[in-house]
């Protein structure tokens, strides 16, 4: 049974303000906590049968919100560097998830469901593989954390695709529709998204019967755009025309569509984006490891897109955590667009109530409100690195690391106490992810 919470002595931060002040009314005072949700903010006194959490010197922000994650991916993590992103596929990723089977893909996201809460992410979306996305799926839902989740929709043969890792755009279909069935919309946390792997891999036929798919039930689509300058030379010769044109005449660019990466983008695609009102899931450690390219998030704010920031996959970053998304973001959209074009404050909003509403949610998550989820974190404003002074969305974007993160609830439960993961046992959890990948990768033929 989830338990009472007030947070006392904290200094607010609701991240429900404007876009000309993202923070919302930053202010000290008390966060109290009832079941699953946010009550009251403000000068609070304990109630009868409440823990009071003394949260003096720390600041409380709403729980990170990622936009493009794979958790299957985490298993492969230090096994895929210094690649660009077509070989990175084809010698690394594509036999890696050709060899998943259901125990090593469960180990998989549980691995990454600890690094998220451990470093405050409490909602996220996330690619699966072709197969077994149930397992994310089921450890989503084990960790309380708000999820949209879909396998990956993936019916073309091609260089480095493992002969049976692709489906029957009939197959990739039943499948969806099975998560559909068995998860969606499970306590208002869980959600299906259609989910298109990326143009080369996916035919005409299935793209446009995937549409639909999404059109029928109102669902999220969840798909990559314009990553890396190799594919969007492949797109161009196959299709003859800009990757997000492709995807507008194929039905999969819609206001529910969100596009991870977009780095590289035409003055016409730049107005499709903000005609169709779809998202763009920024991944900036990602395409600076594979040598993609700066996106052009300026541009994107300044058109009014919806933008999310996230880690992408262990495979291409190594890490999972937000605050290093942040910094990464704010340093190279000021060598991009100029120092404080983007200043810290959006930033730390893009994090939060930004991510909710690219991904649709953000009548759920992504700001401190009374009866939003209580997904909060606390960070250590006095600690010495954070210090002395100092605006606090320039201490988190800039300064602070997971060292300063103390305490994350996640629906209301504490999963984060004093610095220490206790939703999991993590070092079970990393010594059966261990265990997993030998035997994956004895499968997938490749040594360490």
């Amino acid at each position: 049974m989830t338990a009472s919470w007030l947070l006392a002595n904290v200094l607010l931060v609701p991240m429900d303000g404007p876009a000309s002040a993202p923070l919302g009314t930053v202010r000290a005072g008390a966060l109290r906590i009832a079941g699953d949700r946010i009550v009251a903010l403000g000068d609070l006194e304990p109630a009868a049968g409440e823990t009071v959490q003394d949260g003096h010197g720390m600041a409380a922000l709403p729980g990170f919100v990622q936009g493009h994650l794979h958790c299957c991916q985490t298993l492969f993590r230090g096994l895929a560097d210094d690649l660009a992103l077509l070989p990175w596929l084809q010698t690394r990723i594509w036999p890696l998830e050709h060899a998943h089977d259901g125990r090593s893909t469960s180990a998989s996201a549980e691995l990454t469901l600890c690094e998220l809460l451990r470093s405050g992410t409490t909602t996220f979306q996330a690619m699966e593989s072709v197969r077994h996305a149930e397992q994310a799926f089921a450890a989503a839902q084990s960790a309380g954390v708000t999820a949209v989740l879909g396998n990956c929709l993936m019916d073309l043969p091609g260089p480095g695709v493992p002969a049976g890792m692709t489906t029957s755009g009939s197959d990739a279909l039943r499948i969806s529709e099975q998560l559909l069935q068995q998860f969606h919309g499970h306590g208002g946390r869980l959600f299906y998204a259609v989910s298109p792997r990326f143009l080369l891999s996916v035919s005409e036929p299935l793209a446009h019967d995937a549409a639909a798919f999404a059109t029928q039930h109102r669902l999220r689509i969840h798909t990559h755009a314009d990553e890396h300058q190799d594919e969007i030379a492949a797109v161009r010769a196959r299709f003859h025309a800009d990757y997000l044109q492709v995807l507008d005449r194929q039905g999969l660019l819609t206001a529910r569509t969100g596009l991870a990466h977009c780095v590289h983008t035409t003055a016409a695609e730049r107005a499709l984006l903000q005609g169709r009102g779809a998202a763009v899931l920024h991944c900036p450690s990602t395409n600076l490891k594979l040598g993609s390219g700066i996106a052009p998030i300026r541009d994107y704010l300044v058109a009014g897109v919806p933008l999310a920031l996230g880690a992408d996959g262990a495979a291409c970053n190594n890490r999972l955590g937000m605050l290093t998304e942040l910094r990464q973001a704010a340093l190279l959209q000021a060598l991009h667009a100029g120092p404080g074009a983007v200043p810290a404050a959006s930033w730390l909003w893009l994090a939060t109530a930004g991510g909710a509403r690219a991904l649709g949610l953000e009548h759920e998550v992504g700001s401190l409100r009374p009866g939003l989820r209580a997904d909060v974190v606390l960070f250590d404003l006095q600690a010495a690195e954070l210090e002395p002074g100092g605006e606090v969305a320039s201490k988190l974007v800039f300064q602070a690391d997971e060292r300063h993160l103390r305490q994350v609830f996640c629906g209301g439960r504490q999963v984060v106490r004093d610095g220490v993961l206790v939703a999991f046992d993590h070092r079970a959890v990393a010594a059966r992810a261990a265990s997993e990948r030998d035997l994956l990768l004895a499968r997938a033929g490749l040594r360490r």
